[in-house]
């Protein structure tokens, strides 16, 4: 038992000071940012997120002009698209019996109808949601 305690403290021990090497270390005189440079309300990130989401939308439009030209693309999305049916009803049979799922499934169509009561979103969007 003692040999056990002695070679778990010198592995111990061994393991502190090879860690700490890696461990950058954190001096209070070095620059900290602001949090306004680095919150995700400021201008400069909020402009970074707006031109993702443009570069991402122009890509997603230039893939699927490709997929439209191209026959064999046409087939492997389609295919795809019947694979995906058949994983969600597989899915959806197996959760049947499975409260917690099925009571999360009530209360997001709940929260779906609410939105679409006020009109907040688009219906189609929903629609196009759940065919995937």
């Amino acid at each position: 038992m003692k040999k056990v305690m002695i070679i778990t403290g010198i592995c111990g021990v061994f393991l502190t000071f090879a860690h700490g090497r890696d461990a950058p270390l954190l001096r209070t005189s070095q620059h900290q940012p602001s949090l306004e440079k680095v919150a995700p309300g400021t201008p400069e990130i909020a402009g970074k997120v707006k031109e993702l989401l443009e570069i991402q939308k122009k890509m997603f439009d230039i893939e699927r002009n490709v997929i439209q030209q191209d026959q064999e693309l046409k087939q492997l999305v389609e295919q795809i698209r019947q694979l995906q049916q058949q994983l969600r009803e597989k899915i959806e049979e197996r959760l049947k019996d499975n409260e917690e799922y099925q009571t999360m499934k009530k209360r997001r169509e709940q929260i779906r109808q609410e939105y679409r009561n006020v009109d907040f979103i688009k219906q189609d969007y929903w629609k196009r949601r759940d065919r995937r």
